[in-house]
């Protein structure tokens, strides 16, 4: 009895230990850049950058609509010119890495 708590006990470690790992191997470095933001955001993101997806959201929720253009490898610029001052929330998303990270930035 004692010895399948153990064995069982050990396997959950085991188990937990490679989805820890696999979760850290898909982490990616993201920097938003100017914040405060006027006119323009910069998102950058590292390694290849295929099939990321950029969503901006305001500080209760209502998602605003974003064209973000690819300036660079792994480099988006996003139009902040027109929105309103305040907080938002920019979402950068990556689904086959099962990767998404929140950003909170200052339009200014």
């Amino acid at each position: 009895m004692r010895n399948k708590f153990f064995i069982s006990l050990l396997i959950g470690l085991l188990n937990f230990l490679a989805v820890a790992q696999l979760s850290f191997a898909q982490e990616r470095k993201v920097n938003i850049y100017p914040n405060p933001a006027t006119d323009f955001l910069i998102v950058q993101v590292d390694g290849n950058a295929a099939d990321i997806k950029i969503e901006l959201n305001s500080m209760i929720g209502n998602k605003v609509t974003i064209k973000p253009e690819e300036v660079g490898d792994g480099k988006y610029k996003i139009p902040t010119k027109n929105l309103a001052t305040g907080y938002y929330f920019l979402i950068v998303e990556e689904k086959k890495r099962r990767f998404k990270k929140a950003f909170k930035f200052l339009k200014h």
